[in-house]
């Protein structure tokens, strides 16, 4: 698994927030809503960096 939708809250304006975390190097697309006509799609990509 490269990436974990953690937490989503809509308030009470319709909007939407999603806390995804990515748990290792890859790319992933996360769609919400239905296969035929999802509501939305985020494509991720995580690359290493070097910690200093």
């Amino acid at each position: 698994m490269l990436a974990l939708v953690t937490s989503s809250a809509t308030d009470d304006k319709g909007v939407t927030r999603v806390t995804v975390r990515a748990a290792r190097i890859g790319a992933v697309t996360v769609t919400w809503g239905p296969e035929s006509a999802p509501f939305f799609t985020l494509r991720l990509s995580v690359a290493a960096y070097p910690v200093q």
